[in-house]
């Protein structure tokens, strides 16, 4: 739908010119297709947001519950339990945040689903010399502990033509939370987003598009549960969204430049 010009006025000065950049070289230059994008994103992110708002918690609840199993609802507090510096840094910052009585149940909401991503991970040093320590996750977290988190893992993998293991649900968690930590600052989905400290051979950031973000969620919930998988895709507005982006066939204004000097017109 073509805004009017107060609402054009409105969204030029209520984003920067630096931000609506992005937006502006991906549609060459039309301001018009620039604006529509930047409202499209909003939508995305906002579909987006809703389906990791389910798998955040659903990842949440199937690992806490096999570390509750295996040692107790108080799992973090057990010695046996082997966290390294990042992760017993984020856990304290969970710990802290919790406002009155620390049960199990508030402790483990606070923490974040780069908490549980790192949990995944193989697990870095804890202690100082000459009593630092490296803390094994691959042996005691994940070996019939947080890979039964997972049940349908290693279908999921065998689908990707991977090999079922701690390092491919790390991987795929990890890209997740990089989405989840891009919708939830507001940065662009437009041109897609980095996975930061992945770099591909060329040394260059590693990427995903919005639509392999979503294959991504979908990974994510057919390890954990198949069924939550056919939910995502039933309820997902997600696919709807991706369908909707806005092309330059889709205005039926000329472009309006968004500050002059900033953008240049279209050409019939």
């Amino acid at each position: 739908m073509p805004l009017s010009r107060a609402q054009r006025d409105a969204l030029d000065r209520s984003v920067s010119a630096t931000r609506m950049g992005t937006y502006v070289r991906v549609s060459g230059g039309d301001a018009d297709l620039a604006r529509a994008r930047y409202l499209w994103d909003r939508e995305l992110a906002v579909a987006f947001f809703a389906d990791i708002a389910l798998l955040e918690i659903a990842v949440r609840n199937a690992m806490n519950d096999r570390l509750a199993e295996r040692w107790g609802e108080r799992w973090y507090e057990r010695v046996e339990v082997p966290l390294d510096d990042r992760t017993a840094a984020q856990l304290a910052e969970a710990h802290g945040r919790v406002v009155g009585p620390k049960l199990p149940g508030r402790v483990v909401a606070q923490c974040t689903f780069g908490f549980w991503a790192g949990l995944l991970d193989r697990g870095a040093y804890t202690g100082r010399d000459p009593r630092r320590v490296r803390c094994d996750y691959d042996l005691v977290l994940w070996r019939g502990v947080l890979d039964r988190a997972f049940p349908g893992g290693r279908a999921t993998a065998r689908g990707d033509g991977e090999r079922w293991g701690r390092t491919y649900a790390h991987q795929v968690v990890t890209r997740v939370n990089a989405l989840r930590n891009r919708v939830a600052h507001h940065e662009p989905l437009i041109a897609g987003y980095p996975l930061p400290g992945q770099r591909g051979p060329d040394g260059r950031e590693r990427r995903r598009t919005a639509a392999e973000g979503f294959g991504d969620l979908l990974r994510l919930a057919g390890m954990i549960d198949r069924d939550l998988r056919g939910l995502l895709l039933a309820t997902s507005a997600v696919p709807g969204v991706l369908d909707r982006r806005p092309r330059p066939r889709d205005l039926r204004r000329r472009v309006t430049p968004l500050r002059p000097g900033v953008v240049r017109s279209s050409v019939p």
